[in-house]
């Protein structure tokens, strides 16, 4: 320890009577303990003793705390105010309880706080004045019963992997290796292709070809089969991965809607057909999950029901 022979003989006089307390506590265990320097720890007025209930450390505390005090003390040792008490105690004359209860502790200063030995097997530091306190263990958050949270997000570009912000707590006793969580996400770019303006030079040409496609999507806008037919409006519900199975409740339907709440509009991967524009309350059923509720607007771009 790097206090041998030249401790203070006033914060010397502290820490033998926090020693005594805790030879104390432990001698009324039916614990005998012999400290050495090597295996004490101090920081300000607080004392630990390291390696309590070793066979090695074993031993008549009395003893071993007065010759703690001799090395400590070093050539002090005959001006230290507790020594003749410490010879008493040596010698059974006294218990190791005036140190710290009786008036052999005039001289002493403030009583600290009751302090705890160290338990067995514990890290054995030499005595110095710590720096910092030992870090806690940060507390485990307890277990609760596993929800399934659905948020709409953006629908991804290719190669973009979309980090989940909620993820659903395993059920205690199982500990799954990769949570899962649903998400529901819609596309934030456009279904189009954004023109750049063109170079002056290529302007005739691009023109040309503007028209020619203004022309091919009226074209397809007439043949393809009307998805409205009878008041209808498609859309379209994906899964990923697609192997994936979700259903598809209707809770809510917006005003003229004759679409009946509660039914089954279909098990996605697929499509349904809504009769009215506006706002519909669904509920997506995911196996092994809880159900989630989200409103979808129709019409609307296709929506992702997203497993992780």
């Amino acid at each position: 320890g790097q206090y041998l022979g030249v401790a203070d003989l006033e914060r010397l006089e502290h820490w033998v009577g926090e020693m005594a307390r805790i030879l104390a506590s432990l001698k009324a265990q039916g614990v005998s303990h012999a400290p050495i320097p090597e295996l004490c720890l101090v920081k300000g007025k607080r004392v630990w003793l390291a390696g309590v209930g070793l066979k090695e450390l074993s031993g008549e505390p009395e003893k071993a705390l007065a010759a703690l005090a001799r090395a400590l003390a070093g050539e002090r040792y005959p001006e230290f105010p507790l020594r003749e008490t410490l010879e008493r105690i040596e010698a059974k004359e006294d218990p190791l309880e005036v140190l710290f209860s009786g008036p052999a502790r005039a001289h002493g200063v403030q009583e600290a706080k009751d302090l705890t030995p160290e338990t067995p097997g514990q890290e054995a530091q030499p005595l110095r004045d710590a720096s910092s306190k030992p870090k806690e263990e940060p507390k485990l958050p307890s277990s609760s019963r596993k929800v399934l949270s659905v948020d709409p997000v953006s629908e991804p570009l290719e190669g973009q992997e979309v980090s989940p912000t909620q993820e659903t707590t395993p059920p205690e006793g199982k500990t799954p290796s990769r949570p899962r969580v649903i998400r529901i996400e819609e596309p934030e770019e456009p279904s189009f292709t954004v023109v750049e303006p063109p170079r002056p030079r290529r302007r005739s040409l691009l023109l040309g070809l503007l028209g020619a496609v203004v022309l091919l999507g009226l074209a397809l806008m007439l043949l393809r089969p009307s998805s409205t037919s009878g008041g209808g409006y498609v859309m379209e519900f994906r899964t990923d991965p697609p192997t994936e199975r979700a259903e598809v409740f209707l809770l809510e339907a917006p005003e003229g809607s004759r679409m009946a709440p509660g039914q089954l509009l279909l098990t996605a991967p697929g499509r349904a057909e809504f009769d009215q524009k506006g706002v519909y309350r669904l509920r997506i059923r995911v196996a092994g999950r809880d159900p989630v509720d989200y409103l979808l607007e129709v019409p609307g771009p296709p929506l992702v029901i997203r497993v992780r």
